[in-house]
């Protein structure tokens, strides 16, 4: 056997297959069972498999026992162990999948009833469960489960202009493929009795293409077939338009919002991530809308009788940082960090007009601003509870003088009153929190400090450790922790941070080859803060495969440049009409030599890069406009031309059309720059970014007579990081070209 060879094997235990159980209660899942519990599932290892307990909490004085009878419920499910890790459990009873049914469990009895074949199915059902939505022929009906009764709620619904669909630009025909039942975009009020939904106008909006090269196994034609999808582009005067209506699931009627259509992309509805939050008594909903360009946002008040109320109107001169995916705020499934009390008497909102993000309060009647809830000198991110009763809003805070990184977020709280700011877990590392009842169940760790999950009350006090993470099965497979490192800026003042992982079996007195893992996209971080165990997005390597490149040799770094979120609106600003920054793409460039100061072992001269989508437009904008710099890039599923891609991501950063600045996007213009090995890898499914965003630059580069490599992957989607025959390629051209060693014949293995 080879070295090389030995050293392929050694990375293969750390693919993304490999590790999906490598690491156990990593994060567990905190669900509410009544007013004086919780549940969640405790991960144990059992020999080569994971067997799990599911175990309930009292929230007085944090006592756990077992949730139910494990034992019982293994003799039902004639199975040595249970493997599902999620089920939802109240009075007495739990409703989980396994093997692909539906199983309910009842405690007292031991009684288990199979329900039926799992699978999703093109409805919404309500928080009851005694009624459903779905749509037909473009229109909205409902139907009552218990009679099966279905009644018809609009009649004016039509191709491109239906009810409760979903703006197309993104995964769209990934599902139409796959033959996913498309779920109606709907949002069910707590009682059960109304949800707001919208009619999605895509009239006019033009089309996208892919071609299907071959088709699928259980049809017979080997003729291509064309797949047409709707996507604005910044140029186009028509997007996606959605008309937002509240109806009534009791008198079944509908009724359009009293607001004009607003612009629409991807789900707006979503159980994770939505635009509109219910109050709690199901009286009304609000809601934060955005202007096409990201300069103007508004907080709405939406009543069952379609009227609607403007609270409070922000606008800024470069960009507002508002539905950011979860990074920077939110609140629970709702995708902006602002609030309205139960009484609609406050409105809590979120802000950078200060530099850091704060909460302001106004009062709802009057529109007066109140007072600033939180300090000036800290970032408010996520809202995580709000405390009517007490008058206390609880959210994750950054940018705080007692973390050892501006980017850690500590759980906080301050009274609505703007007094009694307090930090109430003080762990330095990402903290991610649920509050249930009066306590905090807490997760946190870093990069090179595995997870912890903590009790506590509200007001901070630590009751106990609930569970802490075990990662022996990972370091068993040959993990490498990161060391976090930082270093200045170009402008030897901003403090810039990044995480490096050494080699396997490194040797002070070597040089080594590095990778440099990038994104480029300015919504968000690059640089993992919680501890890394698996990639983001399901399928994907830890940190962009840099734990495999160290066993092959390499030394891998992640950086976060100026114009990444997170650091305040000054720090972030910099990404204004400058997507071709890549979020900072020139300071991975300028801290290379104090890097090497740093780390003499990083071998400067043989310097890689590689990242997916913005990751993908950023290596090879790296490629083209440093090409002293670096050696060797893999890009995948690249937006290289910012003109071509869906304009909703796109005006948020350049703001609306204009050539002069939306050419400075386009990485074609560069492709005589070229001098290092470029490997351009495109999913010909991929239905986010159009591949012929690879094929212009690919021409580009044909037309400069540049030497270069190319790979379609025929069935693969957006997410190319996933696709194995991707994994495997990508590490051979790094080892072929930057490492400059032979690549051996060895070929990972993928467990059935």
């Amino acid at each position: 056997m080879s070295d090389m060879t030995a050293k392929y094997m050694a990375a293969e235990k750390l693919l993304p297959w490999n590790v999906r159980h490598a690491v156990l209660n990593e994060e567990p899942v905190i669900r509410k069972y009544d007013d004086d519990h919780f549940y969640y599932a405790l991960e144990t290892r059992d020999g080569d498999d994971v067997s799990v307990t599911f175990r309930i909490v009292d929230t007085n004085d944090g006592s756990e026992k077992d949730l139910f009878d494990h034992e019982a419920l293994k003799a039902a499910l004639q199975t040595d162990r249970i493997s599902f890790t999620s089920c939802e459990a109240k009075d007495g009873a739990a409703r989980f999948v396994y093997e692909d049914y539906d199983y309910i469990f009842r405690f007292e009895t031991n009684e288990l009833v199979r329900e039926g074949f799992h699978q999703k199915r093109a409805v919404s059902v309500s928080p009851d469960k005694k009624k459903e939505v779905f749509v037909r022929d473009h229109d909205l009906w409902i139907r009552n489960t218990e009679t099966s009764e279905e009644t018809r709620l609009t009649y004016d619904g039509e191709k491109d202009f239906a009810y409760a669909s979903i703006a197309e630009y993104s995964g769209y025909i990934t599902d139409r493929v796959k033959g996913e039942p498309i779920v109606p975009d709907v949002l069910w009020s707590p009682d059960s009795s109304r949800f707001v939904t919208y009619k999605l106008d895509q009239r006019n909006v033009k089309d996208l293409y892919i071609i299907q090269s071959y088709d699928e196994d259980t049809r017979e034609s080997i003729r291509p077939r064309l797949h047409t999808y709707k996507c604005g582009f910044p140029e186009d005067e028509d997007i996606p338009l959605a008309y937002y209506y509240i109806a009534d699931a009791v008198k079944n009627t509908v009724t359009k919002a009293d607001m004009a259509p607003q612009p629409a992309g991807g789900p707006l509805l979503s159980d994770g991530y939505s635009s509109v939050k219910w109050l709690e008594d199901s009286s009304a909903a609000y809601t934060t809308l955005i202007a096409r360009g990201n300069k103007a946002a508004s907080f709405i008040i939406m009543r069952p009788d379609g009227s609607t109320e403007t609270v409070y109107r922000e606008k800024a001169e470069t960009f507002l940082n508002i539905r950011t995916y979860g990074q920077l705020d939110g609140f629970g499934g709702y995708n902006a960090s602002n609030y309205m009390s139960e009484d609609r008497k406050i409105l809590l909102w979120q802000s950078e007009r200060d530099n850091f993000a704060r909460l302001f309060r106004y009062d709802v009647r009057t529109k007066e601003l109140l007072n600033a809830v939180t300090p000036a000198d800290c970032i408010v991110g996520e809202l995580i509870y709000a405390d009517d009763v007490n008058e206390y809003i609880y959210f994750y805070a950054s940018s705080l003088s007692c973390t050892s990184d501006p980017y850690y977020q500590l759980v906080c709280r301050a009274h609505y009153d703007g007094s009694s700011f307090e930090i109430l877990t003080p762990g330095d590392g990402m903290h991610r929190c649920t509050v249930i009842n009066d306590m905090l169940v807490d997760t946190w760790s870093r990069v090179d400090l595995p997870p912890v999950t903590e009790l506590r009350k509200t007001d901070g006090t630590l009751i106990r450790e609930l569970v802490r993470a075990d990662i022996s099965d990972l370091l068993a497979r040959g993990y490498i922790l990161p060391e976090r490192f930082h270093v200045t800026a170009d402008d030897d003042k901003t403090e810039l941070y990044g995480i490096l992982v050494r080699p396997r079996g490194f040797d002070a007195s070597k040089t080594y080859p590095f990778i440099d893992y990038i994104y480029g996209g300015m919504q968000c971080y690059n640089v993992p803060k919680a501890f890394a165990s698996s990639g983001k997005i399901e399928g994907r390597e830890i940190m962009g495969g840099l734990e495999e490149f160290a066993q092959l040799g390499f030394a891998g770094i992640i950086l976060d440049g100026i114009g990444t979120p997170g650091r305040g609106k000054e720090f972030h600003n910099v990404s204004y009409e400058n997507i071709h920054g890549c979020a900072g793409l020139k300071d991975h460039v300028t801290v290379l030599p104090k890097l090497k100061k740093m780390y003499p072992f990083l071998d400067l001269d043989r310097a890689g890069i590689w990242g997916n989508s913005g990751g993908g437009c950023a290596t090879s904008r790296a490629m083209l406009e440093y090409p002293d710099t670096y050696k060797v890039g893999v890009s995948s599923a690249g937006n290289h031309d910012q003109r071509m891609y869906n304009n909703q991501w796109t005006e948020t950063y350049y703001g609306l059309y204009k050539k002069d600045i939306y050419i400075k996007g386009d990485n074609t213009s560069l492709a005589k720059n070229l001098k290092g090995k470029l490997y351009i890898v495109h999913g010909a499914m991929d239905d986010n970014v159009a591949m012929s965003q690879s094929i212009r630059l690919i021409d580009a580069l044909i037309e400069e007579d540049k030497d270069f490599d190319f790979l379609i992957l025929p069935r693969t989607n957006h997410n190319v990081p996933a696709n194995p025959y991707f994994i495997r390629r990508k590490i051979d051209y790094f080892v072929r070209y930057l490492l400059e060693e032979e690549v051996p014949s060895y070929r990972f293995v993928q467990p059935e």
